[in-house]
């Protein structure tokens, strides 16, 4: 019978530190990210195997988002200051979701754990929209 082996590298991690420590830290390591997700980004754009529906709904998302005039105006609350990272959300999330888990993963070039994390705070954005308008997107996106 053999003993748990017992050392620095076994020893558990303290958790995560909950309230602005943690948020602060959790943010700093989605930021480092940014770089590798742009890179997937573009490799998915020009991939030959992704659909040209979703490459031309990437590019109407970013000529959106690079134009000044919006759908729903600034001065409308919270929904008018975050309208261009739902629909960056919303986008990315498809061409992940229609590229497949092979293909995002052969472009990927971080840590697989950090894109799952991704692809879960893309799930998650949509929910923070009020209920029509999220159906309606999410609608409209998915399908």
């Amino acid at each position: 019978m053999s003993q748990p082996v017992t050392g620095a590298d076994t020893e558990p991690r303290p958790p995560a530190p909950h309230g602005p420590e943690g948020a602060k830290r959790r943010l700093g390591e989605l930021l480092r990210t940014l770089p590798n997700l742009v890179k997937l980004i573009g490799r998915l754009a020009v991939h030959p195997d992704v659909p040209a529906r979703e490459k031309a709904i990437l590019a109407a998302t970013i000529a959106y988002v690079a134009t000044p005039i919006d759908f729903v105006p600034d001065f409308v609350p919270f929904v008018g200051q975050v309208d261009d990272i739902f629909l960056i959300a919303l986008a990315l999330r498809r061409l992940i979701s229609v590229a497949g888990e092979e293909l995002v993963l052969k472009n990927w070039d971080g840590d697989p754990k950090l894109l799952s994390i991704i692809q879960q705070v893309l799930e998650v954005t949509t929910f923070f929209l009020p209920k029509p308008l999220r159906e309606k997107l999410v609608g409209r996106v998915s399908g």
